[in-house]
Parts: structure tokens; sequence; C-alpha cells
């Protein structure tokens, strides 16, 4: 009996020397974690859409002796953030440069987003959630004819509700409108 105690006491033994870990020596902490799946479990997602510096720029010039230079470009420092467990996806403002001249005569010179003093003075849009995702020139606008028309389209991504701005510039003045 005295010897079998020893032997399961040396066995024990053997057993707890054999699990000191000298398989995880040279790994990282963070090659640890991943094996274990521990990794997940207190890390979260964030995503950047657009995920880096975008440009987007056109250049119109009209019959009736308009020309629209836009320069749309992503602010790398404004975004909106939506969290979704422990996601969490951040879409970027962008702005626009907008220049509108018509024979050599400058109209409207302007850069535009979501807290610009034109936009939030006119709308009572609270577009704290919104984000400009797009713009488009038309010059289909049945209240002044032959005068091109720019809309911008803020998103929120929260709602998935759009608000889309108008600008006429016109030679006496820049109007502004919602739809």
């Amino acid at each position: 009996m005295k010897y079998i105690s020893l032997i399961l006491l040396f066995a024990i033994a053997l057993l707890f020397a054999a699990c000191d870990g000298r398989d995880r020596l040279h790994k990282t902490p963070q090659e640890i974690l991943h094996e274990t799946e521990l990794l997940d479990s207190f890390s979260e997602n964030i995503t950047f859409i657009p995920n880096g510096y975008a440009e987007k720029v056109t250049d119109t010039i009209f019959n009736n002796g308009y020309r629209i230079h836009i320069k749309m470009y992503s602010d790398m420092e404004n975004h909106v953030s939506i969290t979704s467990g422990k996601d969490t996806t951040n879409y970027r403002n962008f702005n626009l440069d907008i220049k509108v001249i018509k024979k050599g005569v400058t109209l409207l010179d302007s850069t535009f987003n979501k807290q610009s003093e034109k936009i939030v003075e006119k709308f009572s849009i609270n577009l704290e959630t919104y984000y400009l995702r797009d713009f488009w020139i038309t010059e289909d606008n049945e209240a002044y004819e032959n005068v091109p028309s720019i809309y911008f389209e803020f998103y929120s991504p929260k709602t998935k509700e759009s608000s889309i701005i108008e600008i006429v510039s016109l030679e006496e003045n820049t109007l502004f409108f919602t739809h």
C-alpha cells in the first residue's frame, strides 16, 4: 500500500509537470487568445465606409452658358456611427465644393456639408445621424427653365431615410429647396 500511494503521488506530480504551459512559451498572447477564441469575446469590429479617402469630381458645361464644377471628398475627421452588437460601422461625412459660373461670372463658390450654416439656417432638418451620400446635376427644374439645379442627398443609415436638398443658382441669388 505504501508503494501504491508513492506511485500514485509520483503519477500526479508527473501529470502536473506535463501541463505547465511549455507549448505556449513561444506564442504571443494574441495567438493564445485567438486559439482559445477568447479574443472575439471582448473585442469589437470597427468599420469605416469608405475605408479611406474618396473623391469625386465633375465639371459640367451647359449650352446656356452655365458651367458647374463640383468636388465631393470624404471628411476624414467626421462620421456617423452605427453600433449593432459588437460591430460599429462609421459612415464618413463628405464635403462638396461647388462653383457655378455663368458666362464668366461666378454665381456661387461655396463648400457644403451637413454642418454648413446655409443648410442649418434654411432647413429644420436634424442632420446629426445623416451623412452626405451623393449629388447630381439636372436642368429639368420646372420653375426655372434652362437653369441647372444641383441636388445633394443626406442619408441616415440608422433610420434609412433620405433628405434631398436642391440648389438653384440664379444671377441675382442662390435658392435652396428641400424635397
